[in-house]
């Protein structure tokens, strides 16, 4: 198990987060500057925190405490830097045995040989970094990292220089990854898609802090705060106001919209009737309906942009008679047919899809 609760002050930046993985993939989202990286980099031994502690498994990394900081080569931490930062001067062979040149030579070939052939590259074992492709050079990264058998793993946007179809090669063989590998794997991503098809577990990063930090189902259908539920693609936020409660719905009044909402609620207990909320939900949630029902409503399409597989929507509801909300609607190209802009439309806000936040 990894357990990391650090703090570090930088001029006009401070870092003060606190999380814990246990043999799983934990997806680091967030924006630029919000302290993803340098959470790795104190991880891995490359900054030092002002603050706090970092355990692996039986073993102290840094405890501020007692002023312990193990040096980087004691951590067996493994680390995939975005620009893989591969030695140029070295064989593809020589980058995987970097770490591992203590070792027997017939246990440097032996490990070399087996992550050659985990990382598909067994070809190319004698090439030159300047002669791989840019997925080519993050398999022999993987590997260089591997070598040394980690007990935690950091990749820090392992798949940002990637086209589509390599990426996609990657994030399968990393998923398989765990078949062999039984450390921690955490990685940073811009891609909250890429993120939650990787991870078990995401942490929502903003401002230095950590929002949220859960399983990513959770993250996904219960986000902590109006900003996860931004950060995570929410694209609907609207304020209401409880009117009733039952043990599984709740239905909260929303003058945006111009009516209420049931939302299908697991625990009730800490709401209230007249408590304010936000109700979210995401647009590839929202469907379309061809009469007015629960959950439902009238509105008129203003904007209309088309991709491969669906097209988004933003339709305007009239709440009342001089305000309105815009509702943004994924709608798949294969389950519905096109709405030409201006044409009006029923949408349904499927209570099961719908997130409640306090306040």
């Amino acid at each position: 198990m990894l357990k990391v609760r650090i703090r570090k002050n930088l001029p006009g930046f401070n870092l003060d987060v606190a999380f814990a993985v246990n043999q799983e993939i934990l997806a680091v989202i967030g924006p630029s500057g919000s302290g993803k990286t340098m959470t790795m980099l104190c991880i891995a031994g490359l900054i030092q925190p002002d603050e706090g502690y970092i355990r692996l498994n039986s073993k102290v990394l840094y405890d501020s405490d007692s002023g312990l900081n193990l040096p980087p080569q004691q951590r067996r931490v493994g680390f995939v830097f975005q620009n893989y930062a591969l030695f140029p001067h070295l064989t593809v062979r020589d980058n995987i045995a970097f770490g591992i040149r203590h070792l027997s030579r017939q246990e440097v070939e032996d490990r070399v040989w087996r992550l050659l052939d985990k990382m598909h590259i067994q070809e190319l074992g004698h090439r030159y970094p300047r002669q791989l492709s840019a997925g080519q050079q993050q398999r022999v990264a993987l590997g260089r990292a591997l070598a040394p058998e980690p007990e935690v793993l950091l990749m820090d946007e392992p798949f940002s220089a990637l086209d589509t179809y390599v990426k996609e090669q990657l994030e399968r063989e990393l998923l398989a990854l765990q078949h062999f590998y039984q450390g921690n794997i955490l990685f940073v991503t811009h891609d909250l898609s890429e993120g939650y098809k990787l991870s078990s577990k995401i942490a929502v990063y903003e401002s230095g802090r950590i929002l949220q930090c859960d399983s990513k189902q959770q993250v996904i259908a219960a986000p902590a705060n109006r900003a996860v539920a931004r950060l995570t693609g929410v694209r609907n936020l609207m304020a209401g106001a409880v009117v009733e409660i039952e043990d599984s719905s709740v239905w909260v009044a929303v003058p945006e919209l111009g009516g209420r909402l049931r939302v299908t609620i697991r625990d009730a207990a800490q709401l209230a009737i007249d408590q304010q909320v936000t109700i979210g939900i995401r647009a590839e949630y929202v469907q379309v309906a061809d009469h007015l029902d629960e959950n439902t409503f009238l509105g008129k399409v203003s904007q209309a942009v088309e991709g491969v597989a669906s097209i988004n929507y933003s339709v305007r509801v009239h709440g009342t008679a001089t305000a309105g909300h815009d509702l943004e609607a994924s709608l798949s190209k294969s389950e519905a047919p096109p709405i030409p802009i201006g044409q009006s439309c029923y949408l349904r806000l499927p209570p099961d899809r719908l997130c409640m936040i306090g306040g």
